[in-house]
């Protein structure tokens, strides 16, 4: 028996040689002729497959007709395209530069048309860049470079101070400063020589800085010399010094150097171009000829002595023999006296002294009288120069309206002084009461009241009808004169014109009774 076989050709499938492409290009795999049945390691069921995004190992197995199969395979690598590690953005402080690095690759392009794979910018704008690998893939990258200007920071120029003196330096608002020396403080005082930096930063981390030289100039050293002793008739040159553009001297002189023949303690201020002052002082004593000041002439008040005091030397002669140091004079004449100081040198001086007269004052008459609530008026009289009375004023008159003793001094134009005084004395209070009013309303003697010469306290006043009938009443703390005017008892009892008749009354003050009698009402 015979079996014929026949042996049928497998299909043909090539997928080519293994691939590299760029990330965003594709491949197409073809399996071969149409009419086959195909099936990737994919899932895929066609004839051909596109390949972008997977690296790996692509297969296909495909049968013809007859049910012969053949299987093939190829990898795809897919290439990542070239990355850039710049930022989106970039703050840059103005006078600073960044090195810009895009990362490996073999050929590179940038917007301005630079060809490197790093750069250094200093500028603001916005840089792109294309990269290129071995492969040939490329990518893109940019990046926004903002550059900030530096925080303004103005110190002014240099400035001189003098020894002794604070200068006060204040840094801008807004900004974190450091001052060196000095620290993180807005404010500082400086009162030594140096260098001072201040930097301040922005919130974009920019740095202005500015720097100020303070120097300390030295202030004026003025030396006048030692203490001095100077005889009398003599004088003495103080000089302060020369180079200095102001003088200022105890004695109101602006020279460099003054003349001195009296004692005192001199002194100088001077100030330097710089404006620094310094000042300087000596004593200096004039060793006298002994000098007697008794005075040109004196006046003595009568009944008074003068002590005339030649002053503290080693000896005394005054004309009147006597060789004390003072003498009581307390007649008129011319007074003389001759002095000696230790050097036995002598000194003389003449004064005449006169008796003037004491003023005359007298108030009249020694006792005065007045009634509470009055004044009375003390008068010191015309032609003094002062007046001092015991109550403590210093005019001709005051007025007083207390009882007791009163006096006043008085002086002349000699300030010679008198004095006198004088009694006041208080009266008792005098009570009139009108026995006679008519309350007609014709306007005269309408009211009836007391009148009163003085002050009165506690003041009450009852009218009664003579059947004891209390018909008016007036109480009031204190009164005086005719303050009762208005207040009296104007005739009516309970609203209605009183009856005309004889009517008692009853005053009190003080706390007692002062008086009682009877009123008649007439119309």
């Amino acid at each position: 028996d015979e079996v014929q076989v026949t042996v049928h050709d497998n299909p043909i499938v090539d997928l080519g040689a293994d691939q590299t492409i760029c990330l965003g290009n594709k491949v197409i795999l073809d399996a071969g002729v149409s009419g086959n049945k195909y099936l990737w390691n994919t899932g895929e069921t066609s004839q051909k497959i596109e390949i972008a995004e997977k690296t790996g190992m692509y297969s296909v197995t495909v049968e013809n007709s007859r049910g012969c199969i053949t299987k093939d395979s190829t990898f795809i690598e897919i290439i990542r395209l070239p990355s850039s590690p710049l930022e989106e953005k970039l703050d840059l402080c103005y006078g600073n530069s960044v090195k810009l690095d895009v990362g490996k690759g073999i050929r590179f392009l940038w917007n301005d048309g630079l060809t490197t794979p790093t750069r250094i910018v200093n500028k603001a704008g916005k840089y792109s860049v294309q990269i290129w690998d071995l492969n040939g893939c490329y990518g893109e990258d940019s990046i926004e470079v903002i550059v900030h200007d530096l925080p303004v920071v103005d110190l002014g120029p240099d400035l001189f101070i003098c020894e002794g003196e604070e200068l006060t330096l204040v840094a801008p608002d807004n900004y974190k400063v450091n001052w060196n020396p000095g620290g993180d403080v807005k404010t500082i005082k400086v009162n030594e020589a140096g260098t001072y930096i201040l930097k301040a930063t922005d919130e974009y981390g920019c740095t202005g800085k500015d720097e100020i030289l303070i120097f300390v100039n030295k202030n004026p050293e003025v030396d006048l010399g030692n203490d001095t002793v100077i005889g009398e008739g003599s004088s003495i040159m103080l000089d302060a010094g020369s180079g200095y553009v102001t003088y200022e001297w105890s004695n109101h002189s602006n020279s460099q150097m003054i003349n001195v023949n009296q004692s005192g303690e001199y002194r100088v201020k001077v100030s330097d171009a710089n404006g620094c002052r310094g000042d300087g002082k000596v004593k200096v004593a004039v060793n006298p000829l002994p000098v007697i000041n008794l005075g040109d002439k004196i006046g003595i008040c009568q009944g008074t002595s003068l002590r005339l005091d030649a002053g503290k030397w080693e000896k005394y002669r005054w004309n009147t023999g006597e060789t004390t140091r003072t003498i009581l004079v307390k007649q008129p004449g011319e007074y003389i006296a001759r002095v000696w100081d230790v050097y036995n040198l002598m000194g003389i001086d003449t004064v005449k002294v006169h008796v003037n007269p004491n003023p005359e004052i007298h108030l009249s008459p020694d006792t005065l009288s007045f009634y509470k609530g009055q004044r009375v008026t003390l008068d010191a009289g015309i032609g003094f120069v002062s007046y001092l009375w015991s109550t403590g004023e210093d005019w001709r008159s005051i007025e007083v309206e207390e009882a007791g003793d009163y006096s006043v001094q008085v002086s002349n134009k000699f300030g010679c002084i008198a004095k006198d005084d004088i009694h006041v004395k208080q009266l008792k209070p005098y009570l009139a009461v009108p026995n006679v009013f008519t309350p007609n309303g014709k306007g005269k003697n309408e009211i009836f009241y007391p009148v009163f010469k003085g002050v009165v306290t506690d003041f009450e006043m009852y009218v009664y009808t003579r059947w004891g009938e209390q018909v008016f009443e007036l109480r009031k703390p204190i009164t005086s004169n005719n303050e009762l005017k208005s207040e009296g008892w104007n005739g009516k009892y309970k609203g209605k014109d009183a009856e005309i008749g004889v009517y008692v009354w009853i005053i009190f003050y003080g706390g007692k009774e002062q008086g009682h009698g009877t009123v008649t009402l007439f119309r």
